[in-house]
């Protein structure tokens, strides 16, 4: 079980818990997909 830091819902892992972030507080993974190019300074 994991547990959103930001409501204390509790979802049944860390995907469930990625996919809530991202749904219901808007939040992105900066590690998921494509590397930010703005910290990279190009």
């Amino acid at each position: 079980m994991s547990k959103c830091a930001i409501c204390g819902e509790d979802l049944d892992g860390d995907i469930r818990l990625l996919n809530h972030l991202m749904e219901k507080h808007g939040w992105r993974n900066p590690t998921v997909g494509k590397p930010d190019r703005n910290s990279r300074g190009y």
